[in-house]
């Protein structure tokens, strides 16, 4: 087990799939029991539920203050880092997989208006 006095990490899923100037796309699969440590989301970002389940953020100095969530496949979540947005440990506490897709959301270049449009 992970020591509980580590710093965040920025990985915000277990692997990174896609990176552009715009966007940045994460797996997030866990197998039961399985955990994502602590980590910080810096962008705005969503997330689709690929495959359902019971997740736990377990908060590392008072386990009165976890928290079980279920996710349903196809549930899709919109959230603001702001300065910093600090998930903490994350644990499959199903008896199924976990999936998810996290897509974060960087500046990029201004829009311009397609031809013809002003």
């Amino acid at each position: 087990m992970t020591s509980h006095n580590e710093q965040p990490t920025e990985q915000v899923g277990t692997r990174l799939l896609f990176e552009n100037d715009r966007v940045r796309v994460w797996d997030l699969a866990l197998a039961p029991g399985e955990a994502l440590e602590a980590h910080v989301h810096r962008l705005d970002f969503c997330f689709v539920v690929v495959r359902g389940g019971d997740l736990r953020h377990v908060h590392p100095e008072d386990p009165g203050q976890d928290q079980d969530v279920r996710y349903e496949d196809d549930q899709v979540v919109f959230l603001e880092a702001g300065e910093g947005l600090l998930h903490h440990r994350l644990v499959n506490v199903g008896g199924a997989p976990y999936r998810n897709l996290v897509i974060e959301l960087k500046d990029g270049p201004a829009r311009s208006s397609p031809p013809g449009h002003p």
